[in-house]
């Protein structure tokens, strides 16, 4: 059996459950039975008891009080003895200890337990004990072990004896306010603030003491660059090596007894072999000290420019005692870092030498290429500044100040170039007019005149055409009833190309009149269209399973009985089309009678059927449609379908339905055969449909009904026969 538990809890998601239930019940200040958790997976046991020793360790390291004096507060973590908890962060939590095979004392960086059960975290805790490990410079705090004890994650680095740059800056800032100015020597608070709290003998490493009133002079402020050139060539190596910090501040810089600045925390580093840790959109790092693409979730790529700008906001902060940008919240700070520019140091400080104003100027621009390639670059120009010679960044000039405004107001700048070239024409075209002589304005008149002579000619040519598409679906395909979805097109085509006329021309009494006109010709033909459509469905009457599923009375059937019966003892015989087929075109004048009669129909029905019992009779003739259902206009517009939606039903009714509609085939097909091809028919046209449009379409056909009805044998729409249903029954 694996012993690690680790990878046990990988493989076997059961050890992590039974954790946090155990963990749960030492945090709610409960005592939990070990046993009863060991026992509930005895083929775990071995793997669950280290883990159970892991919780129960991490217990035992929280923090009560912190003892004045150093002594041991838990049994030891694998080689290192805990001695008291000295920070902590998002990350984990940071002990003092001592390491009980060579004695000496380390920060060990401890991974809690809880965060150690979420994959994320403790990626990340890996990440940043590898990328801190593989790193050996003179300014980055070195890794001396990694391990994994009783499920806990940790690993050891050397103890650095000092204070963080935000401690500097803080006690900088307070003295500030207090009593004047600052110490001038960072170095000097350090020093004083770890002889008082630490042994002795760090006092003989600090160079010569300053008062803490002093004025801040030249030397403080090389001292602030002498410490950030150290940070920068650090990083440049840390970048050398495929690592990028993305958290650089003060609180990630610490100064030893001896003035030395120590690069430290890597949790948020983004190792070269594994970019993929970070997802897009991801904002990591404390968001005062992030450049413009990091706080932007990652919309640009991010790379070791990232933290040029932090360095450069840490140094902005240890020269003017203020941060970078005094945004609280978080909007307004993000508005801030990505939009707008620090306040140039020497307007806080005259003191600040022009030269450290230009490098940190240049390493926050919004830009990374604007900024320094490398950190060594910054470095270099650090130690030039150090050194008394030229540095090479620039001060930006009027011109670049200039573009940057531009690059953060496009809005601005193309309103004014419009205005600028609309002024521009205005002034041409103004001049070209009074300087013109009155023969060249006659001419443009004339020509103008010819111009809308022509587009008016143009505008009846166009309103021909659509007036005769008008007629054409009004006379030519009246008579043709399984052309309505073409009679539908036309209508619905025309009328818009109506009102585009009206909306392009000058509305006239005339046009306005035409308009109206056109709109209800066209309306009341649509309505008509819709009034034999109703109609047809009521065929459908005929079916005993029809009316159990629209749940009639008695006395409801009863009078849509003798309706039938009356209709029948009316109704002319049906001229036969080819191959027992209806006919494509009924005689002339017969959709005047047959509207005649449908309206006549549509009163009585209306009188015996309830508004809910006609809204379902038309969810039964879609389903009934079956896959010819698509075909129709309204439907398509429904459902939205695409052309290829369009382009597959089509197919998938030419290869099933219409090759049963051979007009040259002896006999009709079986009713089965039927049955069973619209039904793959149907299957497979809803498979093409989006899940909108599926919960479209069930919106439309309601329940599904499955009773008998009668299945045309032609491409039309269904129940066009004037006496009755074509034969042939089958199913929907």
């Amino acid at each position: 059996m694996n012993s690690n538990p680790e990878s046990l809890a990988e493989d076997d998601p059961r050890i992590l459950q039974v954790s946090r239930e155990y963990l749960a019940e030492l945090e709610a200040g409960r005592s939990p039975n070990r046993q009863a958790y060991l026992d509930r997976y005895p083929e775990l046991a071995e793997a669950l008891s280290e883990y159970l020793d892991g919780i129960q360790l991490a217990q035992s390291l929280r923090p009560v009080e912190l003892a004045p004096s150093p002594e041991p507060t838990a049994s030891p973590l694998g080689d290192f003895q805990i001695i008291r908890e000295i920070g902590r962060g998002g990350m984990g939590i940071v002990y003092e200890a001592i390491q009980l095979s060579l004695g000496r004392r380390v920060a060990l960086k401890v991974l809690p337990f809880a965060a150690a059960l979420d994959s994320k975290h403790l990626q990340r805790f890996k990440t940043e004990a590898y990328a801190a490990a593989q790193l050996h410079h003179t300014n980055i705090v070195p890794v001396y072990a990694v391990g994994c004890e009783r499920g806990m994650h940790f690993y050891a680095m050397q103890l650095i004896e000092g204070r963080s740059i935000a401690e500097v800056i803080a006690e900088l800032r307070s003295e500030s306010r207090a009593s004047g100015p600052a110490p001038e020597d960072i170095n000097t608070i350090v020093g004083n603030t770890v002889a008082q709290h630490q042994e002795p003998t760090f006092d003989a490493a600090l160079p010569g003491r300053s008062s803490p009133r002093s004025t801040r002079t030249r030397d403080s402020f090389r001292s602030a660059a002498r410490i950030t050139a150290e940070i920068a060539d650090a990083l440049e190596y840390a970048h050398d090596s495929g690592v990028i910090h993305r958290d650089i501040k003060p609180a990630n810089l610490l100064l030893d007894a001896r003035g030395a600045v120590w690069v430290a925390d890597f949790g948020l580093a983004l190792v070269a072999t594994d970019a993929g840790l970070t997802q897009t959109g991801d904002v990591l790092g404390t968001l005062r000290y992030m450049s413009p693409e990091q706080a932007a979730g990652r919309r640009e790529p991010v790379d070791h420019r990232t933290d040029v700008y932090s360095l450069g906001a840490t140094l902005y902060e240890l020269l003017t005692l203020q941060p970078i940008f005094p945004g609280q919240d978080r909007p307004a700070l993000l508005q801030q870092i990505l939009h707008e520019d620090p306040r140039p140091l020497r307007k806080l400080d005259l003191a600040i030498p022009v030269e450290l104003e230009t490098i940190v100027l240049k390493s926050l621009a919004k830009s990374p290429a604007e900024r320094y390639s490398t950190a060594g670059e910054m470095a270099a120009d650090l130690q030039r500044f150090l050194d008394e010679i030229p540095i090479r960044a620039r001060r930006p000039q009027l011109i670049d100040r200039l573009r940057k405004w531009m690059r953060r107001h496009p809005s601005v700048i193309a309103a004014a170039l419009i205005l600028l070239v609309c002024g521009t024409i205005g002034l041409g075209v103004t001049t070209a007019i009074v300087a013109r002589e009155h023969a060249k304005t006659e001419d443009a008149y004339q020509r103008e005149l010819l111009r809308a002579r022509e587009a008016e000619a143009q505008f009846k040519l166009a309103r021909r055409v659509t007036d005769e598409m008008i007629q054409l679906a009004e006379e030519e395909l009246s008579d043709a009833p399984f052309q309505e979805g073409l009679r539908k097109q036309l209508l619905e085509a025309a009328l818009g190309y109506y009102q585009e006329f009206s909306n392009n021309r000058e509305a006239t009494s005339t046009s306005e009149s035409e308009l109206g006109s056109t709109r209800a010709r066209v309306k009341k033909i649509l309505a008509d269209l819709a009034l034999l459509q109703a109609d047809r469905q009521r065929f459908l009457l005929r079916e005993e399973t029809v009316l159990d599923d629209l749940q009639l009375t008695r006395e409801q059937r009863t009078q849509i009985a003798e309706l039938i019966s009356r209709r029948e003892e009316h109704r002319r015989p049906e001229p036969p089309g080819r191959g027992g087929r209806p006919p494509d075109r009924l005689p002339k004048g017969t959709e005047k009678q047959i509207l005649e009669a449908a309206r006549a129909n549509e009163i009585v029905y209306s009188a015996i059927l309830k508004p809910e019992q006609v809204a379902r009779l038309g969810q039964i003739a879609l389903q009934c449609q079956g896959p010819m259902a698509f075909r129709e206009v309204d439907i398509a517009r429904t459902l939205k379908l695409t052309a290829d939606q369009k382009q597959n039903i089509q197919r998938i009714e030419s290869e099933t339905i219409f090759r049963l509609d051979d007009p040259f085939r002896q006999e009709p097909p079986p009713v089965s055969e039927r049955d069973q091809r619209a039904r793959q028919a149907m299957q497979q046209i809803l498979a093409l449909l989006n899940p909108t449009q599926q919960q479209q379409w069930d919106k439309m056909t309601g329940k599904p009904f499955s009773g008998t009805f009668f299945f045309p044998r032609h491409s039309g729409p269904p129940f066009m026969h004037r006496g009755g249903p074509p034969p042939g029954p089958g199913r929907c």
